[in-house]
């Protein structure tokens, strides 16, 4: 293939995939068809096909894209934030707040209608164990620089990612983005309070 083919053929399958992830937001993955996907990039099933075998095949494509940009967000949130409490706060706020954000990344997180693919079962293993490996680097920061006191770095990580999963459902009932940010620093403090010097 010619590299200029290569490079249409790429842009179409990234249009395509932007498309795709404003129809599943708007859808849900169940009840979205190719037709709407095909109807909302105008163009025919036809040519979505040639890009995509499936529908299936299309949404982890948008969900890998949101996975790999939350991952950068947060990355790099953490990377401005030198002390390690505030950097679990850093953590949580930007997590929550992107998750709206990262509709179709979420709901393959969350969405236990979903778990029959294989490739949302990866996705939640993978992620599972990218949250406990960042708080886990967190707190043994933590420990070093003397601002926390933690005997078990992987039970303590675990129990911070099932406290922050605990909360997740309930913040988001909240509308007001002050009393959102206010109540996940007041959690996080009662949280945080046993583990901090």
């Amino acid at each position: 293939m010619e590299p200029n083919e290569t490079l249409k053929k790429n842009k179409n399958r990234d249009s395509i995939i932007r498309i795709a992830r404003q129809v599943f937001n708007k859808y849900g993955y169940d009840k979205t068809r190719m037709e709407h996907i095909a109807k909302a990039s105008g163009k025919g099933k036809s040519s979505i096909y040639y890009y995509f075998k499936s529908k299936e095949q299309i949404f982890q494509s948008v969900v890998l894209k949101e996975a790999v940009a939350f991952r950068h967000t947060i990355i790099n949130a953490l990377a401005k934030t030198p002390n390690p409490v505030d950097k679990i706060k850093v953590y949580v706020l930007t997590r929550m707040n992107i998750i709206k954000i990262y509709t179709n990344f979420h709901s393959a997180l969350k969405n236990s209608k979903l778990r029959h693919l294989d490739f949302v079962r990866r996705l939640n293993s993978l992620y599972d164990k990218e949250e406990i490996r960042l708080f886990k680097d967190i707190l043994e920061e933590g420990v070093k620089k003397n601002y926390f006191n933690v005997k078990n770095l992987d039970l303590a990580a675990m129990a911070l990612i099932m406290a922050v999963k605990g909360i997740e459902d309930y913040l988001f009932r909240t509308s007001d983005a002050e009393e959102f940010t206010s109540r996940i620093d007041q959690l996080l403090n009662l949280i945080l309070h046993g583990i901090i010097i």
